[in-house]
Order: structure tokens, then C-alpha cells, then sequence
């Protein structure tokens, strides 16, 4: 019988009248037994293989607990599984401590003096500081930047050497893209020929030595380092430490200059309809109907008469921007991957992006917390043919938004938060005409029917 192959079921006692509990195939450990396939020594399989379908059941015997053992040995020998830089296409990244420093040469840290031999005085000319452009909280320095990911991550001073911000270098460090050292004194500039400099740093030495380093947290690289493996690009915003507001846009500049134009013209209609209104409805009162004792001809006119309490226009820049409240201030800006990026001369980003911790902020942040979030990001009507013709696709899209990153434990949820400018989209002056005929009764067929009588 089957049941001789099988081992010795282990049976509940006797006396145990208590149903078993039921056991959820989603909370079980899945099958990593595929990974034995890898070898260290084959070098041809360079990627992992495919995981397949999780084949185990609620089956209390011995072979489902021997092959849980395998698959529990083969994940942890995958973990434990080396990981090698090949000599050609090394990156090695030393870490600075002391911030981004010049090399210790005499010409940067002196002015040049130049004479000529007519005994004219000299001229001096002041030599530009070498490490301009570069952020100093950058704390890895890469004197040979090699692949794609120097495209988009670090900057580079007068000698082509990059530096990194602590979440690129231990991102770069986590995925095996970089091969970090330690350096050979922390009081010193960074020597890139220096033989005492072969001590590798490990990834937990990476980390103990930069997460909390230039207000880099836990929470931050974990939303950094998943934007990065989806292909998005990021970069630090300006408040990334909160203390510093968000630069006013170009687009509201536009909007503020031409405002002034459109201001007067509106201006003068307004005084022209007030003088006619208050022609016709001079017997208006507050004890009086609300859209007055004139009689409108359409709906139009009815929901305008309706239209009491003034609605906010999103395109009316606000003469005091709130300002914002850490940690409800932008932390990346995030470009999307069909976006080109250039790290000389980036452009607007796709999305503007908070962090917030979920376990120090319990509570939903309040109106005036989102508001002041939104109005720092620049005006950005919805355009493009797809937003013209569907209503709904502009209201989502909004005219000015913010995305908060909820981390809870390393879990990260995205809410987005926009201003969608309901007022700004009259439905009722989008109906077409009225379908069917003018009794809005059926027709029938083409060619009629049967009638009542016939």
C-alpha cells in the first residue's frame, strides 16, 4: 500500500479532542531547494534560476519535514555564497570619513602668482575651488568610476574622481557594484595610491559607518534603495535636512507674470456684471430665494446663480506659502526611467517624494500639514490630448501633487496627495444635447413596427 512508503505519521493523543488548526499555504517556507544548481566554480551560469511553484501541503510526516531541512540548508547556503568582482570590471570606492577633500597639493592651497620680465607687478589669479558642485555630505570617493550607474549617481571634481552620498555608495556596495576599502587614516586627505589601503569594508561596516551619517536614516535608504532597483532615478531634495524651504518654481513665475494682464481685464468684466446685477435683482433679500427672483433660462445660469461661496483656483499663486513641517517635507525628487537625466543641468522632476515614519507618526497628517506640502510643489496642469478629453483622467492627475512614503518595519506604502481643482471643471456646461427624440420615447425600427390599432 502507499501508505507503507510513507513514514510514520505522527497522530495527535488520543485524548486531544481539539480540531487542528487550520494552515495557510501563503505562511509556509517556500521550496529553495533550486538553489543547489549554483556553483561556485561554473562561471557560465551567471544569473539565478527560476524559482518554481511551492509544492509543499499540510502533510504531518517526516519527508515534508526532511525536504523543509533541504530547502531551509540550500537558502542559507545561497546566502552564505560569495560574491566576486571580476579584475576588469572592479570599482573600488574608498571611504572618507573626513567629508570630500582635494588632493594635498601645494598649487590648491595657494594663490598662483604670475610676473612678467618687464618688471610690470605681478598678476594673481585666484585658482576656482576644485570641489565645487560637490555635496559635503559625500563620503565616498571613487578615483575610477567604471558602468552606467555614475550616469545618474554622484559628482565628479577637477580630477574625475566621483564622490558618493551615503545611500548611493551603500547601494552600489549592496547590489556588488562596488568594492569598498577602508582608508589608511581618517585625519588625512584621501591617497588613491596608497598601499595600506587593501582593508575591504564589509557591507555591515558600510553600513554601521554611514547610516545615520548627513541625516541619511533607515527609512530613507529603504525607499531609495527600492525607487533605484524599479529604474527610477533619485536625488536628494533641497530639504532634505528641514530646515531649508522649497525654491518658488518657474511656473508659478509664469502664472504671477501673467496674471497681472488677466487680472485687469477680469477686473473690469466683474465691475460690469456687478452693475448689471444688481439692475435686475435689486429686490433681492436675505429672506429671499437663493438664485434671486429672476428666472434663469438654462442650467448653466442656475448653477452659476448656485455658485455662493467663491471656489479656489489652484492657478492663483498664494501670496504666503505655508511653510511645511518635518517629516512632511520633500525628501527625493524621483525621475522616471524614460526621462533623461543629467547631473550638470537636471531638469523638473516627475514626482516630488516625503518620507514619514509610521511608527513615530501615528496619526494622519492634518489639512494644513497637506497643504502646506502641496503648495510647495509648482503649478503643473494636467495637459496632453488624453487629458482633454477625459474629465476623470484630470481630476486624478491634479494640478499640484506631493507622494508620502509610508515605511512601516521596512513595509513601504505610497499615497498620493493632489490638488485636483473640482471647481475649475464646470459639468454642467460639458452636456451635449439631449439624446432620443423629443418625447424621449423608443422609436422602434428602423422602419417601424407594429403601432397600437394596426
Amino acid at each position: 500500500m502507499a501508505d507503507l512508503d510513507e513514514d510514520v505519521i505522527h497522530h495527535p493523543p488520543s485524548g486531544d479532542s481539539a480540531p487542528q488548526a487550520e494552515i495557510d499555504l501563503s505562511d509556509e517556507m517556500q521550496d529553495f531547494r533550486f538553489l543547489n544548481s549554483l556553483s561556485l566554480v561554473d562561471s557560465s551560469q551567471a544569473t539565478l534560476p527560476r524559482r518554481g511553484e511551492k509544492d509543499f501541503e499540510p502533510n504531518p510526516t517526516m519527508l515534508q519535514s526532511d525536504i523543509l531541512a533541504a530547502s531551509r540548508h540550500a537558502m542559507y547556503t545561497a546566502i552564505s555564497h560569495p560574491r566576486l568582482h571580476a579584475e576588469k570590471s572592479r570599482c573600488i570606492g574608498i571611504y572618507a570619513p573626513e567629508g570630500p577633500t582635494p588632493l594635498p597639493t601645494e598649487a590648491n592651497n595657494q594663490e598662483d602668482v604670475q610676473a612678467n620680465g618687464e618688471g610690470k607687478p605681478a598678476t594673481k589669479r585666484i585658482i576656482k575651488d576644485p570641489m565645487a558642485g560637490i555635496s559635503p555630505d559625500a563620503c565616498v570617493c571613487v578615483p575610477q568610476p567604471r558602468g552606467p550607474f555614475f550616469k545618474t549617481m554622484g559628482r565628479a571634481d577637477r580630477w574625475n574622481r566621483v564622490w558618493l552620498l551615503p545611500e548611493e555608495a551603500i547601494y552600489l556596495v549592496e547590489r556588488g557594484s562596488l568594492y569598498l576599502k577602508w582608508p589608511a587614516t581618517i585625519t588625512e586627505p584621501v591617497q588613491v595610491d596608497d598601499e595600506e589601503m587593501d582593508v575591504p569594508m564589509s557591507l555591515e561596516a558600510a553600513y554601521a559607518c554611514m547610516m545615520g551619517h548627513a541625516g541619511l536614516t533607515l527609512d530613507r535608504y529603504v525607499v531609495y534603495s527600492g525607487l533605484k532597483r524599479n529604474g527610477y532615478t533619485v536625488v536628494r531634495a533641497p530639504s532634505w535636512y528641514g530646515t531649508v524651504e522649497e525654491p518658488e518654481h518657474e511656473i508659478d513665475d509664469e502664472i504671477a507674470a501673467t496674471g497681472s494682464y488677466i487680472k485687469g481685464i477680469s477686473a473690469c468684466w466683474n465691475r460690469f456684471y456687478e452693475s448689471i446685477a444688481s439692475m435686475v435683482e435689486k429686490d433681492y433679500s436675505a429672506q429671499g430665494p437663493l438664485i434671486g427672483v429672476s428666472t434663469p433660462r438654462n442650467y448653466n445660469a442656475l448653477y452659476r446663480k448656485l455658485a455662493l461661496i467663491p471656489p479656489h483656483n489652484a492657478a492663483v499663486p498664494k501670496p504666503e506659502r505655508k511653510p511645511t513641517e518635518a517629516p512632511f517635507q520633500f525628501t527625493y525628487y524621483i525621475y522616471k526611467p524614460s526621462t533623461p537625466y543629467k547631473i550638470s543641468a537636471p531638469q523638473a522632476p516627475d514626482f516630488r517624494l516625503a518620507v514619514v515614519d509610521a511608527r513615530s507618526h501615528t496619526s494622519i497628517p492634518t489639512m494644513r500639514q497637506l497643504s502646506a506640502l502641496i503648495e510647495s510643489s509648482p503649478y503643473e496642469p494636467p495637459r496632453g490630448e488624453k487629458m482633454e478629453r477625459n474629465v476623470y483622467t484630470r481630476l486624478r492627475q491634479g494640478y499640484r501633487s506631493a507622494i508620502l512614503a509610508i515605511v512601516d518595519q521596512g513595509i513601504v506604502s505610497y499615497l498620493r496627495f493632489a490638488d485636483a481643482g473640482f471647481s475649475r471643471e464646470k459639468i454642467f456646461e460639458n452636456q451635449g444635447p439631449p439624446r432620443g427624440g423629443k418625447t424621449g420615447g423608443y422609436r422602434g425600427k428602423k422602419n417601424g413596427g407594429k403601432g397600437r390599432g394596426r
